[in-house]
C-alpha cells in the first residue's frame, strides 16, 4: 500500500529525493482516534557517490521538527508510531563522511486519517444465459478526497459475516467525472445465486468499511 508524493528538489549537492509513506497493515475506521499503524518512510537514493548517509526529520509543524534520525546509508526507516488524526511534516537530508549535510528535500506532508467512504454505491444486474449473471458495482467519490486515497477494495459474501477481497482499483480508475466527484463501476464475478459487495476505500493508514 502506498501513499506517495511526486516532489523531487535539487540543491547544490545535488540532493534529488522523493518521499513516500507505506504501510502494509490495515486499520479499521472504529481506531481512527487511536495509534496509526507502523509507517516508514521511503526516498531515492542519492546519486553521489560520496554519501554515507541520511538524516529523517520529522515533527507536527511545518519546518519545525522535532525528530531527527540519522538512519545511516539506508532509503527506508519505520517512523514510530503515528496518531490518528494527526498531522506530520518530514523531510529528509544526505551526509558524507565529513559531516557535510545537504539541504533538507521538499517537505511531506501526511495526515494519519483512513479516506472517506465511497458515495452512493449501487448494483445493476443483468441476467445471463444458462447460471450466469452480469452485474456492475458502481460508486462514486469525493475529488476533494482523492489525494488522501490509495485504492479502493471490493469484497465479496455469501452471508454478510465473512467476506473476501476480490478485486484492487486504483484511484485513477475513475470511468467519469465532473466538478465535485469521481465515478467508478466495476464487473465482479457472479458464481452464486446470492452474492453481496462491498467496497472499501484504503490508504497507508488503513480502510474505511
Amino acid at each position: 500500500m502506498r501513499l506517495e508524493t511526486q516532489r523531487p528538489i535539487n540543491n547544490r549537492r545535488g540532493l534529488a529525493l522523493v518521499l513516500a509513506v507505506l504501510s502494509s497493515l490495515i486499520l479499521p475506521a472504529a481506531l481512527q482516534a487511536a495509534e496509526a499503524p507502523a509507517v516508514s518512510l521511503a526516498w531515492n537514493a542519492n546519486p553521489e557517490s560520496s554519501v554515507t548517509g541520511y538524516k529523517v526529520y520529522f515533527g507536527t509543524q511545518s519546518g519545525v521538527y522535532d525528530n531527527v534520525a540519522d538512519v545511516g546509508k539506508v532509503t527506508q526507516t519505520s517512523l514510530p508510531a503515528l496518531t490518528m488524526g494527526s498531522t506530520y511534516f518530514m523531510a529528509v537530508s544526505a551526509y558524507n563522511s565529513s559531516g557535510q549535510e545537504s539541504p533538507k528535500s521538499a517537505e511531506f506532508k501526511v495526515t494519519a486519517t483512513t479516506p472517506v467512504p465511497p458515495i452512493d454505491t449501487t448494483f445493476a444486474i443483468t441476467p445471463g444465459s444458462g447460471s450466469a449473471s452480469q452485474g456492475k458495482l458502481q460508486w462514486k467519490y469525493l475529488k476533494s478526497e482523492q489525494a488522501s486515497l490509495d485504492r479502493f477494495a471490493v469484497y465479496s459474501s455469501e452471508d454478510l459475516v465473512t467476506w473476501t477481497e476480490s478485486a484492487r482499483l486504483a484511484s485513477t480508475a475513475a470511468t467519469n467525472s465532473d466538478s465535485q466527484y469521481l465515478y467508478f463501476d466495476y464487473a465482479p464475478s457472479i458464481t452464486k445465486q446470492k452474492m453481496f459487495f462491498k467496497v472499501a476505500p484504503r490508504n497507508a493508514f488503513g480502510e474505511t468499511n
